[in-house]
């Protein structure tokens, strides 16, 4: 079981990526790696995780995973110099968002039924424009790729509960909070992911000529 368990969590780490075009001869890419910064949108009731950590410090952990993921993808080459470069990658939008939704407790046996309980959500969204770049006018669509986690409503027993012997029957709800870093972790897996429509563009345009 152990074994499998680990297989598991490699394949969700991984899948992410796993979904990447395999791109058929040697391209070059420029791209921009000036460090961007997030556009930061709050929607929600509360804000509690936008501001955790800084804008930069979320900047530099998407282009670290970016940079990673290009390095990662076969036959794909990333150029300091856009005149010697096949395709050009430039940044669109790089939004953080959060929001909120009310969800009520529907549970009879609970003294929490009928309460309404907050949670928050953030998402994280970028899109890169693709552009052939010896014919700038043709259209290879953008790239982009989002990311959402949401905090949850649970009534499971925690570690306290153990210890004590209390919620044995789980009428007792409360918010599961997400990571501090939320914003952060979300925007390095997005550097990640991006790649998988970026291959995809760049792999039809390449089946197209």
């Amino acid at each position: 079981m152990r074994i499998v368990y680990y297989i598991i969590v490699i394949l969700l780490l991984s899948s992410c990526t796993m979904f990447k075009k395999e791109i058929s001869r040697p391209v070059t890419v420029f791209v921009d790696q000036t460090i961007p910064l997030p556009h930061n949108s709050n929607n929600g009731i509360a804000v509690k995780y936008i501001g955790n950590v800084s804008d930069q410090a979320i900047g530099e952990g998407f282009m670290k995973n970016f940079l990673q993921e290009a390095g990662n993808t076969k036959n794909v080459t990333l150029v300091q110099d856009e005149n010697n470069a096949e395709f050009t990658l430039k940044l669109v939008s790089f939004d953080i968002t959060e929001n909120s939704k009310s969800e009520t407790i529907n549970d009879p046996k609970s003294p929490n039924n009928g309460q309404q309980v907050v949670l928050n959500s953030v998402d994280c969204s970028v899109s890169y424009k693709l552009i052939l770049n010896k014919n700038k006018n043709k259209n290879l669509m953008a790239c982009s790729n989002i990311k959402s986690r949401s905090e949850k409503l649970k009534n499971n027993r925690d570690v306290g509960d153990l210890i004590f012997g209390t919620n044995k029957d789980r009428s007792q709800y409360r918010t599961k909070l997400m990571s501090d870093n939320i914003c952060l972790n979300l925007a390095e897996d997005v550097g990640r992911r991006i790649w998988v429509p970026i291959t995809r563009r760049i792999a039809k345009n390449l089946k197209t000529k």
